[in-house]
């Protein structure tokens, strides 16, 4: 900051020497310009330190900016990683409930198998049990034929002669 003010030079008065002085028109000519370019000088000296605060504020909001931007952009990449691994862990715990519940049905549908087998197993022996029941019925059934055929047989004789003995003795 100057040490004089330009009201001050301009203000400012020489003494007078009665010999060998200076031009008084002269030394206020040059005091006045002296003054005018001083006056500019604060005045661009002013504007200049209000563009500088200004500078300086807008300056500090930048950097205020540029920090939330880095705390906002931090806060961004850590949700994006929590909501990475969240997702990460989901679908690890899905497969894991797939790959259980697809072991479950696997061990239902084998069990279900061996039980159709052993269904189909007890189905065979009844039906080979059957076949033999029928076999040997029909074997029974042959036989009992057989033994009515033979009986037939065996009654023929017995009532054609009974008839001739009636027919020729009167025996009845």
């Amino acid at each position: 900051m100057p040490r004089l003010t330009p009201l001050e030079i301009q203000k400012h008065e020489f003494s007078r020497k009665r010999w060998n002085g200076f031009d008084p028109v002269e030394v206020e000519s040059f005091l006045t310009m002296v003054a005018e370019d001083m006056e500019e000088l604060a005045r661009t000296n002013s504007e200049l330190e209000g563009r500088g605060r200004h500078l300086k504020e807008e300056n500090e909001e930048h950097r205020e900016r540029e920090r939330t931007l880095k705390a906002t952009l931090l806060t961004a990449q850590r949700t994006s990683d929590d909501i990475r691994a969240a997702a990460q862990k989901e679908a690890e715990r899905i497969v894991e409930e797939a790959q259980e519940a697809g072991e479950r049905l696997t061990h239902s549908a084998l069990q279900r198998s061996a039980e159709i087998e052993k269904a189909i197993h007890e189905l065979k022996i009844q039906r080979a049990n059957f076949r033999l029941q029928l076999q040997k019925m029909l074997e029974l059934f042959q036989q009992v034929l057989e033994f009515d055929r033979e009986e037939d047989e065996k009654d023929r004789p017995l009532s054609y002669l009974t008839r001739k003995a009636d027919k020729e003795g009167g025996v009845r």
